[in-house]
């Protein structure tokens, strides 16, 4: 058996009888030109003859189009299966029609040897791949930033399917908007980057330090951003080489746990780990921001100029944000609509570049201006195509949000804590609804929570505690990360907050 790391959260699995490839963006840019592939892939062409492809979950980053192109048409596409419609007709659409929509802790043999159970939570999965006696989970990015009780009952039920794991992969942060771009006065967006970072970190070793596997890797994100307000973020990426000493510091000393950081051409095989890619060498020269730069010269060149958005393309952004935000009236309480008084301001006008928006009791408003309004809670800077793209299409906020695609300047206190950025936010994209899928199609709906038991559990559990703030603020703990210090975000997460000695090692590797 060998397993090949292609690139970002892409593996390619070859059992001997059959082969395998996980989430293939291996080519292009995600989230319209704002992710860019970091390392870019070594070697892809054992992809395109792959027999199974195996999606964990819908984002750009995982289910990528112009990759999708290159592969076979006689492959066999797995995707979790959820509880809307829609994942046949994509893959159909693309000439793939051997789709399976796997349900959770069902196993699907896919050869003599191999069989691929998934575990849905929420729209994203764990992948489990199990050859013969040996057993490779794919945790991706499903769990790391959720809360820990979640990830507990999660683990638990790991634990019990398969209390040997040989290969525990794990997806690594990086993706949102939230907290990096959102900005508060007195907030150091670098350091509480850094410490965001060190939360995700430490949120996988809990996962290692309760599933034990043989081998830990964690093996993505694999992208950079290249918009120069935005390269910062590359850097205060937690370090994937100093991950065993954290690990063994703060968590389990001495263990039997191996760790693997790996690059793009790596590969795993019954021999072990062969750490043969060229980026091993040229991260040991360079610096980060150095390879950056020999990578994407042309790129970070074309980031660096914003295209200006023409009148007419400003005017007729207009009423297309307006039908969107009258669409989403039902997502909040009327009382959350008042308070969410903010302005968009769009970068690339010539001018009135502030569309301030109001609810007035009944629909929204919209007024452009040369200046922002007086009054508003915040302020999100975006660009006229992005919002657009936002607006227009069902999961088109992605772009938003996932894809770092608009900044958050927060004015109030109060704000944050009434968590009004998020509502803001989630005002000006087009995403379907649980409640709304459980409308149009009850019988799927209703199919999906009977093969989901936790899935159910978590539904039900949630109704209850929250049965007096439905449709109100959706509350949540993420104020901490925009208004707290370094010393006190470590003690709300119960981190360690790291030594000066182990600090500066960490920046010595991002530098």
């Amino acid at each position: 058996m060998r397993i090949d790391y292609i690139c970002h959260s892409c593996l390619h699995i070859d059992t001997g009888d059959t082969t395998l490839v996980f989430d293939p963006w291996f080519k292009g840019t995600a989230y319209m030109d704002q992710w860019h592939l970091f390392p870019p892939p070594v070697e892809t062409s054992m992809l395109k003859q792959a027999k199974n492809i195996l999606y964990s979950h819908g984002h750009h980053d995982h289910l990528h189009g112009e990759s999708l192109d290159e592969l076979s048409r006689e492959a066999r596409i797995f995707y979790p299966y959820q509880w809307r419609r829609g994942a046949k007709e994509f893959f159909s659409g693309y000439g793939f029609e051997n789709v399976t929509e796997a349900f959770s802790f069902k196993s699907y043999p896919v050869s003599p040897t191999t069989t691929v159970t998934y575990i849905g939570f929420a729209l994203e999965s764990v992948i489990t791949i199990e050859v013969n006696d040996l057993v490779i989970v794919n945790l991706n990015d499903a769990l790391n930033s959720h809360h820990q009780n979640v990830v507990e009952l999660f683990l638990r039920e790991i634990k019990k399917r398969w209390p040997k794991i040989d290969y525990l992969f794990s997806g690594w942060s990086g993706a949102g908007y939230f907290p990096n771009t959102v900005h508060y006065p007195g907030k150091n967006d670098y350091e509480t980057g850094l410490i965001r970072e060190q939360y995700f970190g430490n949120h996988f070793c809990k996962i290692v330090r309760e599933l034990q596997p043989q081998r830990a890797i964690p093996f993505a994100p694999g992208f950079v951003l290249l918009a120069p307000d935005k390269r910062w973020i590359n850097e205060v990426k937690f370090s994937r080489e100093k991950l065993e000493g954290y690990y063994r510091d703060y968590f389990e000393a001495p263990s039997e746990v191996e760790f693997f950081s790996i690059h793009p051409g790596d590969f795993f095989d019954d021999r072990g780990f062969h750490a043969v890619s060229h980026y091993h060498r040229l991260f040991a020269e360079k610096t980060l921001d150095e390879v950056i730069e020999a990578v994407y010269p042309a790129e970070i060149k074309k980031a660096t100029t914003i295209p200006p958005a023409s009148e007419a393309h400003v005017r007729a952004l207009l009423p297309k944000l307006l039908r969107c935000l009258d669409d989403n009236l039902g997502l909040f309480d009327k009382t959350v609509l008042q308070e969410a008084r903010f302005a968009i301001r769009l970068d690339d006008a010539a001018e009135n570049k502030f569309l301030n928006v109001q609810f007035d009791g009944k629909r929204f408003r919209v007024h452009r201006t040369a200046a922002m309004a007086p009054g508003r809670r915040l302020l999100i800077r975006t660009r006229t195509p992005l919002l657009e793209h936002s607006v227009e299409h069902e999961w088109g906020g992605d772009v938003l949000s996932i894809g770092y695609g608009l900044d958050v300047d927060v004015y109030e206190e109060s704000t944050l804590e009434l968590n009004l950025d998020i509502v803001c936010v989630r005002l000006l994209a087009r995403y379907p609804t649980a409640s709304g899928s459980l409308r149009k199609d009850p019988l799927r709906a209703l199919n999906y929570f009977l093969r989901h038991p936790l899935m159910s559990k978590l539904a039900i559990r949630q109704k209850l505690m929250l049965r007096n703030t439905v449709n109100k603020f959706p509350y949540n703990e993420r104020d901490h990360w925009i208004s707290y210090g370094k010393c006190e975000l470590c003690k709300v997460c119960d981190m360690p907050l790291l030594s000066f000695e182990f600090g500066e090692q960490l920046k010595s590797v991002a530098d």
